[in-house]
This record gives structure tokens, sequence and C-alpha cells, in this order.
């Protein structure tokens, strides 16, 4: 098992890529604390598995993201393994077709999705380091879209949330090394979700479309790459970014 005996925390983990890792984990031998707004999502992630236990955590919210760690250090005094997996691809979670990518964004659209997809890393990040270090390191896997590298014309607060995991991961990944903790980043391409299935039909197959692998991938299989980053399997990557996006971006 490549994570037995591990401690993790995922955030996300009531859907979607959350979940996947939550429950590969899982199957690894993790003990493992899925958080996300979703509370029916995480029992359904939760059951039938053992080592998973679940809270209700806004990850914008930085009280709430370090009650969560309060928890971890609670009950185990270590945490060895981070995921953000929580993301949204627009306000409220959608993305609304109608606008135009750029100049129809309110400043309350931008600042839902950056608390969420930036902010939020940065806080679960930033309470993660103590719990590391008592563990004498660990790995942090932070979420980020191969939009973060290349120039779709997506609603823009999108990718430039996700541009800013990537900044946010090289940092943390440079200044963090020393404590043992290695912080890396992946950037999935289309992946079969209920992020990217709530867009409509003709647009979520223009984004299949733009790979040669022509087709979404599973959550479990993007949960694999994540589970390497995780383990001892990784122990030689931080700073880097893999992207699992079927040739989007070579």
């Amino acid at each position: 098992m490549l994570l037995k005996d591990k401690i993790a925390l995922v955030t996300g983990g009531g859907s979607g890529i959350g979940r996947a890792t939550t429950q590969r984990f899982a199957e690894e031998g993790a003990t493992v604390l899925a958080v996300d707004i979703n509370e029916a999502g995480l029992e359904e992630t939760a059951r039938g598995l053992d080592g998973v236990s679940t809270m209700v955590v806004d990850v914008s919210d930085s009280a709430q993201v370090n009650a969560a760690f309060e928890r971890v250090a609670s009950e185990h005094g270590r945490l060895d393994v981070l995921v953000n997996a929580a993301g949204v691809s627009g306000p409220k979670g959608e993305i609304d077709p109608g606008t135009h990518f750029l100049t129809d964004i309110t400043d309350d659209d931008w600042d839902q999705v950056v608390a969420i997809n930036l902010t939020g890393s940065f806080y679960t990040v930033r309470a993660a380091v103590p719990l590391m270090r008592a563990a004498g390191g660990g790995s942090i896997v932070n979420i980020a879209s191969v939009s973060a590298l290349v120039g779709y014309p997506l609603n823009i607060y999108y990718p430039a949330s996700k541009a800013g995991v990537l900044g946010l991961t090289r940092a943390a990944a440079g200044g963090l090394a020393a404590d043992g903790i290695r912080v890396n980043v992946v950037c999935p391409g289309a992946i079969d979700t209920p992020m990217l299935n709530a867009i409509p039909d003709e647009a979520r197959q223009q984004v299949i479309d733009l790979a040669p692998i022509n087709r979404m991938a599973s959550a479990r299989e993007l949960a694999g790459t994540i589970l390497f980053l995780s383990s001892d399997d990784g122990s030689f990557y931080t700073g880097q970014t893999l992207s699992p996006n079927g040739g989007m971006w070579m």
C-alpha cells in the first residue's frame, strides 16, 4: 500500500477529483479527512470506506479551514499529505456561456472564484505546514488546470485563479523543501466531473476536441497522478507541474 499509515486531508472531497482521490487514498491505506461544502456529497464519498472521515468546510473561509486542521492536529498530531482539489469553474459553481469572457465579468464574479480556487489553496497550505513539520515532512498536491498553461478564452477568473495556483506551488516548493515538504501541482485537461459536465454539451465537446486523445479522462485516472505525487514514489518531485491533458498542451 502506497500510503499505509499516512494521514491525509483532501479538499473538494464531496465530488469529482476530490472524491476519487479520497477513495484511492483509502484503498492505499491512508487515513483521510475529506472536506467540502457539500455535506451530502461527502457522505456519498465516505460510504463503505474505512479510514475516511468528513467535515463540512468552505475553503474560502480561513476560520473553517483552520478548524479542519485543528481537528487533524487533535486526532493525529501530524499531517502527511494535503490535496487541494476544491475548486469552481465560475460563481455559484457554474459557467454562464452567454457572458463575454472578460468584459462581462463583475467584481463579485472575480472575487468568488479567486477566493475558492486560489485563496482557499493558500489557506490550506498555510495551515498544513506546522502539522507537516511535526510529521518530519509531507507532500502537498495542488490542482490547477491546463487553462493555466495555454491561452484559451475561458471566463477570465478561471485561468487567472489557476495560474495563481502555479505560482503559489512553485514559491511554496522552494520555501518548504528544507522542511522536507514537497509541493507540486496537477493541471488537468478534460476530466469527467460534475464541473465539466455542467457546461453545455457543445462547449464541453469543444474542450474534448482540443486533445489528440479525444476523450475525457475519469477522475480516478487523475487520482492516480495525485497518488504518485503524494507517495514515496514521487519523493524527488517538488515544484513540478504534471498535466494529464490528453495532449492539449505538450
